[in-house]
C-alpha cells in the first residue's frame, strides 16, 4: 500500500507546505535529525562517514525526491523501492527503520515546534510508515533476489 493511496489530500497539502517551510533550514534539520537517530540508534552510525555534511545533503534530497512524488504513484513506488533496496546494501536493520522515523518526527517537532500541530505530526507519522513499509518491502526483496 502506497502513502499516495492512504494519505487524504488534505495530508499530502500539508506535508507539502512544510517541507517547503522547512527547505531554508534544511541543515540544521538534518543536524537535529541526526543527532537525535544516533541516540535512538548507536549501532547505526558506523553505516555513515565520519565527515557527514553530504549525508545531511542526501537526506534533505531524498525527502524531497519522496514529497515531490507524492502525487504521482508510479515515481513514488520506485524512488522509494530504490531507496529500500540502496539501504539495505549498506547494511540497515528492521532497527534503524523504526530509528530513523522517530527521529524524523522528533526533529520536525523540533523545528516548527506549536506549528507542528497534531495533524501536521499525523501526515508526516502517516508518510513514513508507509515509506518505511515500502523501503523494508524493496529491501526483503532485495535480499531475496540476492541482489543490494
Amino acid at each position: 500500500m502506497s502513502a499516495i493511496s492512504i494519505m487524504t489530500p488534505e495530508q499530502v497539502d500539508l506535508i507539502r507546505q512544510s517541507f517547503d517551510a522547512i527547505w531554508p533550514v534544511r541543515r540544521k534539520l538534518a543536524v537535529t535529525f541526526y543527532g537525535r537517530f544516533f541516540k535512538l540508534a548507536p549501532d547505526a552510525q558506523q553505516l555513515f562517514p565520519s565527515d557527514m555534511e553530504r549525508q545531511h545533503l542526501k537526506l534533505m534530497d531524498s525527502i524531497a525526491a519522496i514529497v515531490g512524488a507524492l502525487d504521482k504513484r508510479e515515481l513514488f513506488q520506485s524512488v522509494i523501492s530504490h531507496t529500500g533496496r540502496h539501504h539495505v546494501g549498506f547494511g540497515a536493520k528492521s532497527s534503524h527503520f523504526a530509528a530513523f522515523g522517530e527521529a524524523l518526527i522528533w526533529g520536525l517537532e523540533q523545528q516548527f515546534g506549536a506549528a507542528f500541530t497534531p495533524e501536521l505530526k499525523k501526515a508526516w507519522i502517516t508518510l513514513y510508515d508507509a515509506v518505511q513499509g515500502e523501503m523494508m518491502r524493496a529491501a526483503l526483496q532485495s535480499n531475496k533476489d540476492g541482489k543490494p
